[in-house]
């Protein structure tokens, strides 16, 4: 394309990046004439660029911690799917929430844009699952995708990759041949039996034997869905969901526009009217010192330091800024969360004024800088009455752990968002239209690399309970970074706090039983 005509098309920028401390603050949309959206040579706006609380916490920077002024008896840290589903399961008790955005839902957050909403992180349910259970139990019937997931390449639309369309992949006999092969390979494999050893290794082991062109579509598969390619993938996660792929699993997706943004959207609209003045935005916590029978609580909020002492704390961050703010953690478990891997993981929105592609819900592009796209409004389309005003197309792309500083800096946010867009449009001839916008939304760390060893081990020693702080979140389960892994150990930690603050036996034996590895 033309520089002149790229530079017609507007960006604009959301999320930062700090290093040890993931930002993902949005900014919405605003009239062209206005000068908040843009700068005047035309670069893109970036929100949030000061987190001097956040790199402090990262850097240790010791807090004078004031004396508790407060008291709760919980406090929920973290105001993502994890932290607001655990404040829903309290409906009734005294707890305090702490998010250290302006806004809640973590890397689950719903954007709009003209009215129509679109996902900037996690992007769907399986029917029956815990998030999807939640969705029910708040009001939303999440509809099903109801479309396997084809694949763009070479210039060609290979619909239900693996299974009815795997003869129609455009490669030499051989490659295709290779496909089948490995497919039914792993089919034969006894992979939950082989749990523990699988997980100990790397999956590239397992792909190494075949076409290049099968380590290429697991290398793009892999980092959107877990945060790694091959030899950083453990075996256990890549052959499971190679099984479960084979084997139509993703049959059960469901999902509304907005990906699992709408969930926590929805639980935002539930909790407010009764608990508005328990959710606190903008508030960073910085230090937990767990005593005998509390935690103390400090966070800092409008301009000062205030700390909360809670009866119990239920951490639902992920686990590297946790090994920051816990204090009196065990050398092991400590050193077990900083071992946790995070993947950096921007994401762009092509919104275009007229339609482009609506062909197929997740698509994999092998060999290009975005790993999938999808349809935001998908399961919607054909809904009495609906008419897609903007066809909305969400592109995933994972970053490499050590290109982790490019989403620091606008301009080379923009020159990815611009690859990107160069890339879409050579997929299929059809794509080469120009959006009227492209928002990039960019996390530093908002995903767990499943790397070999992360779900049998690491995961269990980083995430024990203390006798006053349960360590939630998706990172705190597995076997991948799963929205219904964060509902299902929020519902457990619930439980748990239940039982701490009644002074019950159990709740131990409770937490540790959920954090087991299991292949159900």
């Amino acid at each position: 394309m033309p520089h002149s005509r790229r530079e017609f098309i507007r960006y604009v920028v959301a999320g930062s990046v700090a290093s040890g401390c993931p930002v993902d603050a949005a900014l919405l949309p605003a009239p062209d004439s206005a000068p908040s959206t843009s700068k005047p040579n035309g670069a893109p706006l970036v929100d949030g660029e000061h987190f001097e609380i956040c790199h402090q916490v990262r850097d240790g920077h010791h807090f004078d911690l004031p004396a508790a002024t407060a008291k709760a008896d919980i406090v929920i840290v973290g105001g993502g799917v994890a932290g607001l589903s655990a404040a829903y399961f309290l409906r009734g008790k005294d707890w305090l929430l702490l998010e250290k955005e302006d806004h809640f839902g973590g890397n689950a957050y719903e954007e709009e844009y003209d009215g129509q909403p679109f996902a900037t992180g996690s992007a769907y349910a399986y029917h029956g699952d815990e998030g999807d259970q939640l969705a029910s139990e708040i009001g939303l019937k999440l509809p099903m995708v109801n479309m396997p997931d084809p694949t763009l390449v070479n210039k060609t639309y290979v619909p239900d990759t693996w299974k009815t369309g795997i003869m129609q992949l455009p490669y030499p006999k051989a490659v295709v041949a290779s496909f089948v092969k490995f497919r039914e390979d792993v089919l034969k494999m006894k992979i939950n039996e082989r749990m523990a050893e699988l997980d100990a290794l790397p999956f590239s082991k397992f792909t190494a034997g075949y076409a290049p062109e099968v380590q290429q579509w697991w290398d793009i598969y892999g980092p959107s869905n877990w945060g790694a390619t091959t030899p950083d993938t453990s075996a256990y996660v890549g052959l499971y969901n190679a099984n479960d792929l084979f084997t139509g699993g993703d049959g059960k997706r469901a999902i509304l526009p907005g990906g699992l943004g709408c969930i926590t959207h929805k639980l935002v609209e539930v909790l407010r009217p009764k608990y508005q003045d328990r959710m606190y935005g903008e508030a960073t916590v910085v230090a937990i010192v767990q005593e005998k029978d509390l935690a103390n609580v400090t966070y800092f909020r409008e301009g000062k330091l205030t700390t909360v002492a809670a009866r119990v704390v239920l951490m639902c961050a992920p686990k590297h800024i946790t090994s920051r703010i816990v204090q009196g953690l065990p050398a092991e478990q400590r050193t077990a969360m900083r071992r946790t891997r995070f993947a950096p993981y921007p994401v762009v929105n092509l919104i275009f004024d007229k339609p482009v592609y609506n062909r197929g819900y997740d698509n994999w592009c092998p060999g290009n800088s975005f790993t999938d796209f999808i349809v935001a409004d998908w399961t919607v389309r054909n809904d009495p009455g609906y008419k897609q005003k903007n066809n909305i197309l969400t592109f995933y792309t994972p970053l490499r752990e050590q290109f982790r500083s490019t989403l620091l800096d606008e301009t080379d946010c923009k020159t990815l968002a611009a690859r990107v867009l160069t890339d879409f449009q050579k997929v299929l001839p059809e794509f080469n239209v120009d959006p009227i916008e492209v928002r990039i939304y960019r996390r530093g760390h908002p995903m767990f690399i499943s790397v070999p060893g992360q779900y049998t081990k690491n995961r269990i020693a980083a995430a024990h309970p203390m006798d006053r702080i349960y360590f939630g979140g998706n990172d705190s389960g597995g076997p991948e970074s799963l929205t219904s892994e964060a509902v299902r150990l929020s519902h457990i930690g619930a439980e748990w706090a239940n039982l701490i603050l009644a002074s019950k036996p159990g709740a131990k034996e409770l937490a540790e039983k959920a954090l087991a590895a299991t292949t159900e």
